[in-house]
Order: structure tokens, then sequence, then C-alpha cells
């Protein structure tokens, strides 16, 4: 693709947007005014840029996609939904370590959809977000990666498994050192339930994220910043394809892990 017809497509929301509505099949005129909520001028110009660049065919009054065209937005859509995250929030990304996002993953990073960006309350710092807790308590299965250690975390994982609900913990080594030496009734606890998982990461040489969280309900994902600091700032995500993105995630730090019996 030239750089001419990338800028064609990419640099103008009108004819994007007309491209990827022609994506669900040939549209009158009529249809596509409705559907894109513009004037006639200010569409038409755009459209005839797009029939130049033989991307569109315009027969009979239904304008629809060109051989050509299907192939391009068909290869546009992936590129548009990367976009829609990094945009979505650029400073967050820009300050954060991407190394802990396997290859594979990051290639499909379009997966976290309409994310929300969790800040901190500056009153209340070192709480744990009270909606986050009523998700994961509202939930079947929790599968979750922490290589940061917060008080609250054992009290809350022990109560979680005393609900019945299926909990699977990935820590790293440092946190759990802190959980035996801390919280050691409660860690027994843990481990005596039968609903209930704890690993230890044995790779010590690997980049790691803040935090990993992966339910039936939530997915959620913090990652340290270039300054190797954990702000408390992570996303959720409430979308299946965001969940299971963040299972293959978790997966991908069990493999790596040594459970403790």
């Amino acid at each position: 693709m030239n750089p001419g017809l990338l800028d064609l497509i990419l640099f103008s929301e009108k004819r994007k947007d007309f491209l990827l509505l022609l994506k669900e099949g040939p549209k009158n005129i009529e249809e596509i005014l409705e559907k894109l909520q513009v004037p006639r001028t200010a569409l038409l110009p755009q459209i005839k840029k797009l029939k130049e660049e033989n991307l569109v065919i315009h027969e009979e009054g239904m304008y629809r996609l060109s051989t050509i065209g299907e192939i391009v937005v068909e290869k546009m859509q992936p590129l548009l939904d990367t976009l829609s995250v990094f945009e979505k929030n650029e400073e967050f990304w820009a300050d954060r370590k991407l190394a802990p996002i396997p290859s594979h993953l990051i290639k499909r990073i379009s997966e976290l959809g309409d994310y929300h960006l969790i800040e901190p309350d500056l009153s209340h710092t070192f709480d744990l977000n009270t909606e986050f807790v009523k998700i994961l308590s509202n939930s079947s299965r929790i599968h979750m990666f922490y290589s940061y250690f917060h008080p609250q975390f054992p009290a809350l994982f022990l109560n979680l498994a005393r609900k019945s609900i299926e909990v699977s913990l990935v820590l790293s080594e440092a946190v759990y050192l802190r959980l035996v030496e801390d919280f050691e009734e409660k860690g027994k606890e843990f481990l005596e339930m039968e609903n209930s998982s704890l690993y230890i990461l044995e790779k010590k040489w690997v980049e790691i994220p803040a935090l990993i969280a992966a339910s039936d309900r939530i997915m959620s994902l913090g990652l340290f910043n270039e300054s190797g600091r954990f702000d408390r700032q992570y996303l959720i995500s409430f979308e299946p394809q965001a969940i299971k993105w963040g299972q293959e995630l978790f997966k991908y730090y069990r493999d790596m892990s040594r459970e403790i019996k």
C-alpha cells in the first residue's frame, strides 16, 4: 500500500467510517447518510476519492467495496482496534513497561477492547478499589498474578476462597516470602482449601507485570512504569475477548511457576 493510499484511508474519519460501513454490505446513499450522520455535501467528495483509488464501486444506485477495498478494509480493522487501545490513554501506555506481555499477546492487544483506566483516589491510596472487589466477590473463579505486596490481599483472597470461589494465585518470590512471614495463618488456611491453589514464579530474570486478574466477569492489568514503580493505575475490561486475553496472560506466568502444596 502506497503512503498516499494509507493517508487516504486513515486520515479522514468520514472516509474511514464510510469504508467500515460498507464492510456490512452494499448501501444506497440515503442509508449511508443516515448511518454516518454527515451532510451529503461533506461526504460525496470523500466517496469520489475512494472511487478514484478503486476501493469503492457505485452501480445502480448502490455503493459497495471493490475486491481491493474488501481486502484493505479487512486488514484495516485490526489496526484501527489496536490504535484505539493506545490512543484511549496515550500517557499511560507511553510510560509503561510492555516487555512483561509476551509477543503473541502484544500482537492481540486490540482484544482489550473498550477498557477503563482506574486511577487511585488520593484519599484512599492504600485501599483496594471497592467496585473491583465487589466484582471479584461475585465471580465463580479468579486467576490472579501479582508481584507487588498489598496488605489487604491475603484477607481478600482468603475470604473469596471461603465463599467457595475458585481462586488460583501466582506470586513473585518476594511477595510469597512476605506472605509467609507476616500472614502465615491466613496462608495455611488458604492452601488447605480444595478450591484454592498457589504458585511461585520460578523464573527470576523475566520482566513481570504488577498485576493480572482474570475472573469469569472481569480482566485487570497493572504494569510497572519505566522507572520500575507501580503507581496503582491499572486497566479493567468486561469484554469477553479481554477476559480470555487476561486468562492467557495469567496462564503464561503460571506455566513458569511452581505450585505450593
